[in-house]
């Protein structure tokens, strides 16, 4: 996809297995949080997705834009559990590019986080909307640019979808999961050209 590479992709990871029931309760995002959350990074323009595992809660963004999506919802944690037995035993993992691709993200969703991820990187790059001076009229006018550059890059995801799924269709089924020919299918043959038959003795052939 344009613009966005899985080495940009950047994961932080919450380990929650070791933490008490009284800790995982407050570490645990429940769907309203996580709503809360992912607006707040589309607010900043922070490309952000979060996966809740029974052991762990995984926070993906960019290399770009991980700071402005992980530090609220880090402080925010941090604060609710600080004073809480076993907060101090809480680890993290971090991982970028290649390793954070393969830690929980399916393809699907890993090309679905392409997509915002991408999205977001164009619009901070070809509109002013998030800028300190804009005007509230100013920022109809970007809104209106960043919905266009939506428009192109969910457009663009549908095309290369579909270029894909039809190169899938295209390649021809492996010989073993072709079905055996049936009672009522013609039988065929292949011709072969042979040197002419000759009925002279083979001593005879070579002596000559």
């Amino acid at each position: 996809m344009a613009n966005s590479t899985s080495e940009s992709l950047y994961l932080l990871s919450i380990e929650l297995a070791s933490a008490p029931s009284s800790l995982r309760a407050v570490l645990e995002l429940g769907r309203d949080d996580v709503e809360h959350w992912l607006k707040r990074a589309k607010a900043a323009g922070a490309p952000l997705a979060i996966v809740c595992g029974p052991d762990s809660v995984d926070l993906y963004s960019s290399e770009a834009g991980r700071r402005a999506a992980f530090k609220p919802l880090l402080e925010s944690l941090w604060a609710l559990g600080r004073n809480l037995d076993g907060f101090e035993r809480i680890r993290t993992r971090e991982a970028c590019g290649r390793a954070a691709r393969h830690r929980t993200l399916s393809q699907a969703l890993l090309d679905l986080f392409q997509l915002a991820s991408s999205t977001a990187d164009r619009s901070r790059a070809e509109t002013e909307l998030g800028a300190p001076y804009s005007t509230r009229a100013s920022r109809q006018i970007e809104a209106m640019s960043a919905e266009r550059i939506m428009e192109e890059e969910v457009t663009a995801f549908r095309v290369a979808a579909a270029n894909d799924e039809a190169a899938r269709s295209s390649v021809p089924a492996p010989r073993e999961s072709l079905p055996p020919y049936s009672a009522h299918e013609p039988s065929s043959c292949v011709r072969m050209r042979v040197a002419p038959f000759s009925m002279v003795p083979v001593s005879k052939r070579h002596s000559g």
